[in-house]
């Protein structure tokens, strides 16, 4: 279970001095996540999510957004990664890695992918619901792994941002920055 704490000066320079509170995210009591003051705590979608958070770019009610998530998962490094990069499609699909890096002893597993992107509706992510495509999506995704535990026993914690590529684009310094923090 994730132990949630507010601290009250700015982590990130935002540029904007409104964004003055940061929350941490506890991660199996063995590394904490520093959520951007930028990102905004949201509604979680349904009761897999453990935290969501908002990404904005832009000002207003016309700002363009794209959900952040965290949970706790399992299923495997490389199937997990593999089965997010199949959510896009079209001809101007582009992924970046998987890269793994390391961050005090977890290990990082970190992609990036555009294009077109498919989700459920209504079944969740393993259920039937219909389709909906997005064009000009992108996602930016990473799986922390616990680094005490027996290797294939090792916990892992899934953290994704999805939305408008520009919106990603935009918020991919702070998502780079909280998925690293969890080992500092």
């Amino acid at each position: 279970m994730a132990v949630l704490t507010l601290l009250a000066a700015p982590m990130w320079a935002s540029g904007d001095e409104t964004a003055t509170t940061t929350e941490k995210i506890d991660v199996f009591g063995a590394g904490t996540l520093v959520v951007p003051a930028e990102f905004k705590r949201a509604p979680k979608a349904n009761n897999i999510i453990e935290h969501e958070f908002q990404a904005s770019a832009g000002e207003g009610e016309d700002a363009q957004t794209a959900r952040v998530t965290m949970m706790p998962a399992s299923g495997g490094v490389k199937a997990n990664i593999d089965r997010w990069i199949g959510q896009f499609s079209g001809p101007d699909r582009k992924t970046v890695g998987p890269k793994e890096t390391q961050s005090g002893g977890w290990a990082v597993h970190t992609v990036q992918v555009s294009g077109q992107y498919a989700t459920r509706m209504g079944g969740g992510p393993f259920a039937g619901g219909r389709m909906v495509r997005h064009e000009g999506y992108a996602m930016m995704g990473a799986i922390l792994v616990e680094p005490e535990g027996d290797s294939p026993r090792r916990r892992q914690y899934f953290v994704k941002m999805i939305g408008p590529e520009a919106v990603i684009k935009a918020n991919s310094e702070s998502f780079k920055k909280m998925v690293t923090s969890v080992g500092q």
